[in-house]
């Protein structure tokens, strides 16, 4: 290892395991300069060593600020690997929200703390907070994001060598592992399913989604995937659908369905029936949205859960379960009826693997099928 001098500044060059490196020291031609890289090539050595050397050089560069700084905010740093793993991972608009969802939260619990003074101690006690109001599910979807945020981190920005996120991921799988302590969802019932198309149907303000609902319990769809269907993509006579586009938060996802897949699926006939008298009743044009919201704008998740569904789960003395239960209610009643679990996986838009891992274990044999209005009429 040498220094060389460069007009006020130091260069550092050496090499290690055949690859030359060097980085430089501005302002630093002075005694005290001099001295400081002394120490810094000292430190060097040591790491090689013991083998704790940094190829990123960045452990040995000063920290920078101002522009395009490396010692930054823990909140900064997420924020930065945002666009990133948009462009890296072709994320949906919604998936985006969920990231900046997650920098809005570490800037609730951390401020402005340094990214390099987190820890792991300081990393359980996040997760310990974020347990008190989120499931552990969606705490482990948060710890993915964190730990592979620090991972692209090293080499760029000043953080802990440890990941401290790492651990934090390793105990929550660890705490989920096994379907023996997954907290089962619970599917509706015949009878809740029934109370509420009665509820949103007589509801002053919320009967405009009664269609909407409808659709959701038959089909066992996404809510995004619902939103997103269009006149043009039903087949003649209604008899079936074309699931290939979504709506997040009320905007149209480039990623299409959460799989990136699009798919065909069958609809039954009360189903067909009520989108024919949807269809007389709008005489909408072909690319217009089937379901909207009563202001004529795509359909958003989050409003329609706070508004409209916790109000007509409330006013049926329901307990609360989300519309997403809707999907996993109609894959439920599917099986117990004895359904194909390939056609289910199809209809669902599942692989085989995942839908008999997550629903296979909510078959109950005295289930029916959840076509509600053809129970009516048997009754």
């Amino acid at each position: 290892m040498h220094i060389e001098k460069r007009g006020k500044s130091l260069l550092i060059r050496f090499s290690h395991d055949g690859k030359p490196y060097s980085f430089s020291l501005p302002k630093h031609n002075s005694k005290l300069g001099i001295a400081r890289a002394k120490k810094l090539i000292g430190q060097i050595e040591e790491d090689i060593i013991y083998g704790n050397f940094d190829t990123t050089l960045l452990r040995y560069k000063s920290r920078k600020l101002g522009k395009n700084p490396t010692a930054i905010t823990a909140v900064e740093l997420f924020e930065k690997y945002i666009p990133y793993h948009q462009q890296e991972r072709g994320l949906s608009h919604g998936s985006g929200l969920k990231l900046e969802a997650i920098a809005s939260k570490l800037d609730r619990l951390l401020g402005d703390k340094p990214a390099e003074k987190i820890t792991e101690s300081v990393a359980k006690d996040v997760v310990a907070r974020w347990l008190e109001s989120a499931s552990s599910r969606t705490v482990k979807a948060y710890l993915y994001y964190l730990k592979a945020c620090w991972d692209w981190a090293k080499g760029k920005y000043h953080v802990t060598e440890e990941n401290p996120w790492g651990k934090c991921l390793t105990s929550a799988n660890a705490k989920g592992h096994g379907a023996q302590n997954r907290q089962q969802k619970k599917p509706f019932t015949i009878a809740e399913l029934q109370a509420i198309i009665a509820a949103f149907t007589a509801h002053r303000q919320y009967s405009h989604y009664t269609d909407f609902v409808f659709f959701l319990l038959s089909e066992g769809c996404r809510f995004g995937e619902a939103a997103g269907l269009r006149w043009k993509h039903l087949g003649v006579g209604y008899t079936t659908a074309w699931i290939g586009d979504s709506i997040s938060r009320g905007r149209q996802s480039n990623k299409g369905t959460k799989t990136g897949k699009s798919r065909t699926i069958s609809l039954p006939p009360s189903v067909r029936s009520m989108l024919a008298d949807r269809f007389d009743r709008l005489s909408p044009q072909p690319n217009e949205l089937v379901f909207m919201s009563p202001k004529g704008l795509p359909m958003h998740d989050h409003r329609f859960r706070r508004r409209a569904w916790k109000t007509i789960l409330a006013s049926c003395q329901i307990e609360y379960r989300s519309p997403y239960n809707l999907r996993h209610t109609a894959a439920s009643h599917l099986l117990a009826n004895g359904t194909n679990p390939i056609a289910v996986a199809e209809q669902l838009g599942h692989s085989k693997r995942v839908l008999l891992d997550t629903y296979a274990h909510a078959i109950e044999r005295e289930c029916l099928f959840v076509d509600i209005q053809e129970l009516e009429n048997q009754s």
